[in-house]
């Protein structure tokens, strides 16, 4: 191959460059997945599982674990701090970052390190004043084509705004108190803080506000939920790979509230009630993007500490404690089991004063 020229690379055969990717390491894959769009495409056909991972923040860098090769590197980002900057969603390899002190909000690829800078929302005072578990966020991105799109609410002000790679500017939606939201193929669901599923279509003109009322098929079924012992903290929703919304609810009970329990429900559209269901389906849901993701093994690791299919992967910002507005606070991430009722396990268990946050992220997902 000593005459073949760097332009040729993308040039490749299918199949010499599927082995080659195959033989990567799990970091080299995804940094190579993105050289370009033939590189791209040929790695969806390459036969690697998707699973959780976990990154782990410092001030300037992450720790990132592979649960599956039960690895651990770490990527410098220089000019960015962690401690002054809040991780509000994740999707793929990508995470979002607000840094209220400057009016700063960007997308950051947690492998090749490179940084989506969005428009200014003009909100940095308020921004200031919010910590980050008030604002709700979702993000949705496209690695093989670059598009990408985000949603923000910040609800003590009724304040819900989009925007998308085509927009000039931020879309403001009017008259949506957001509690919850994702975004799958120009669509924004939002779990309304009078517990309604609206759909708000994100197709078309960036400056109308589109309420998709005929395709949505929950809009007049409101979600109710009637607790006893339990106290009910955090409402999300989420969507499972065949389209099923799913309201999840986090919930403690017991001495102090220590026992802490996830409730699922999903829309019984012959009886038009919401009804509590304990399986994912064998899939397992991401609660950092509000997904759910079919993963091609049964389980990392042959314990009951093991991330296993039909399980539910979280972050324990998700109850109030103590330094709950503390935003330098080590955050914790964990793994659930709704049939059992159980949460299997916590991370970090690390006693690295460093780790400010522990997040999941899904990586190549799309």
């Amino acid at each position: 191959m000593s005459g073949v020229g760097y332009d040729d690379w993308s040039k490749l055969s299918s199949d010499l460059l599927r082995s080659i990717l195959e033989s990567l390491t799990t970091k080299d894959f995804h940094r190579a997945r993105s050289v370009c769009s033939s590189w791209y495409s040929v790695s969806k056909t390459c036969t690697r599982p998707l699973y959780p991972w976990r990154v782990l923040l410092r001030k300037s860098s992450t720790l990132i674990f592979d649960p599956k090769q039960d690895e651990t590197f770490e990527i410098e980002h220089p000019g960015i701090d962690f401690s002054e900057s809040g991780v509000i969603a994740s999707y793929s390899n990508w995470l979002l970052i607000i840094d209220s002190r400057i009016d700063l909000l960007y997308l950051l690829n947690v492998f090749t390190c490179e940084r989506i800078n969005l428009p200014s929302m003009g909100l940095s005072l308020l921004l200031a004043e919010a910590t980050f578990q008030a604002i709700s966020a979702c993000l949705w991105m496209n690695e093989r084509t670059g598009e990408y799109a985000v949603a923000l609410s910040y609800m003590k002000h009724d304040l819900l705004f989009s925007y998308k790679k085509e927009d000039d500017t931020w879309r403001k939606h009017e008259g949506t108190r957001c509690r919850s939201m994702f975004y799958e193929k120009n669509k924004l669901y939002v779990l309304t803080c009078d517990d309604y599923v609206k759909i708000l279509d994100l197709s078309g003109d960036h400056l109308v506000n589109h309420e998709n009322v005929e395709g949505n098929p929950y809009r007049n079924h409101r979600f109710h939920f009637v607790s006893g012992e339990e106290h009910v903290w955090t409402k999300k929703i989420a969507v499972t790979n065949s389209g099923e919304v799913l309201i999840v609810l986090m919930s403690s009970k017991g001495l102090q509230g220590r026992k802490r329990l996830f409730y699922m429900f999903k829309m019984n559209f012959e009886s038009g009630k919401w009804e509590r269901v304990y399986s994912v389906g064998g899939e397992m849901l991401m609660l950092g993007h509000g997904v759910t993701v079919r993963s091609p093994i049964k389980e990392i690791n042959s314990t009951d500490e093991g991330i296993k299919s039909d399980s539910i992967c979280f972050i324990d910002d998700l109850w109030p404690s103590a330094d709950y507005f503390n935003p330098r606070r080590q955050i914790n991430s964990g793994i659930f089991d709704p049939k059992r009722q159980i949460i299997l396990i916590t991370w970090p268990k690390t006693s690295d004063a460093s780790v400010l946050k522990s997040i999941w992220f899904v990586p190549g997902y799309a």
